[in-house]
């Protein structure tokens, strides 16, 4: 449903897995006024739909993959996308967000969201193009990492820019915190590969050729400048995250008490120091960044 504001390509799309056939889903702009964000968009659509009664492994469970109105127009920190469905892990609404171009490149394809529903016969994989949604069999793509997945859809699609998001093979297995992955970045909360893993589906590909809108260009190019070099002159977004990621701040957050171990039943953890940022930005191989991303931060 086509939107008055900027930033929404105006569309969310039911992917039904079992009949392999797509429909639009209904979301108006009185939706987005009062539910701003993928996540929160999720939470409404996921709270409409079910009834209590349905188990993270079931046709029922709903796989919501949502943007925001930012996503796309190059602000700051927008290079993300979320995704949400009842958990393996509790069996409660779970969400999970992950860096990458996967959002981006949904935007670009016209859709602000997805819906999976259902669950494949056999194993397959999604690619989608502007308006074209192709089921594909994943007989030789299971079993494989995600790396080794991610460079052959590249190779299957002909694409080298792209949109993608698969399961390893702790998905594949049911493995309860097992992530989704985008490029080199994860879905890593709450163990949502495993629910992919159960509904067949290995991966998803996105690409297009449409462009966000942007409501005042100039206006935003200028905002986004300004904080991108705000950010950048930071020294925990300038020095500290881009070297060493949020694992540099484990030293002060271990002084300060605030690493959850036990339920925060203990303050620290054996062995700890081998998380710590500095000794694992040595082990960091190819890094990139995303679309409007000036700093990492995992």
């Amino acid at each position: 449903m086509r939107s008055k504001y900027a930033g929404y390509m105006g569309k969310v799309m039911l992917v039904d897995l079992t009949s392999e056939t797509v429909t639009e889903y209904p979301w108006n702009d009185e939706q987005r006024e009062l539910y701003l964000g993928g996540k929160i968009m999720a939470a409404r659509i996921l709270c409409d739909h079910l009834t209590g009664k349905e188990t993270a492994y079931s046709e029922e469970n709903w796989v919501v993959i949502s943007t925001g109105p930012l996503t796309g127009t190059g602000a700051p920190s927008s290079a993300r996308f979320n995704i949400s469905a009842l958990s393996p892990q509790t069996g409660l609404l779970a969400s999970s967000n992950c860096g990458g171009s996967f959002g981006f490149h949904l935007k670009k394809a016209g859709y602000d969201a997805l819906i999976l529903k259902g669950r494949c016969r056999d194993r397959r994989w999604l690619q989608i193009h502007d308006e074209q949604f192709t089921f594909h069999d994943a007989a030789d793509l299971w079993g494989t990492k995600t790396r080794d997945c991610q460079e052959k859809l590249s190779e299957l699609t002909g694409k080298k820019k792209l949109g993608r998001l698969c399961i390893g093979p702790a998905g594949e297995h049911l493995v309860k915190y097992a992530s989704i992955v985008s490029d080199e970045r994860s879905a890593g909360r709450t163990g949502l590969g495993a629910v992919l893993g159960w509904k067949n589906l290995k991966a998803i590909t996105v690409t297009g050729t449409k462009t966000v809108p942007v409501y005042d260009k100039e206006k935003t190019t200028a905002w986004c400048k300004k904080w991108f070099a705000y950010l950048q002159g930071h020294p925990l977004t300038g020095r500290q995250l881009p070297k060493l990621g949020t694992a540099g701040k484990w030293k002060q957050r271990e002084q300060t008490e605030q690493i959850n171990r036990r339920r925060y039943g203990g303050a620290n953890v054996p062995r700890g120091w081998w998380l710590k940022g500095e000794l694992l930005w040595k082990c960091l191989t190819n890094w990139k960044y995303y679309g409007a991303a000036p700093f990492r931060a995992c």
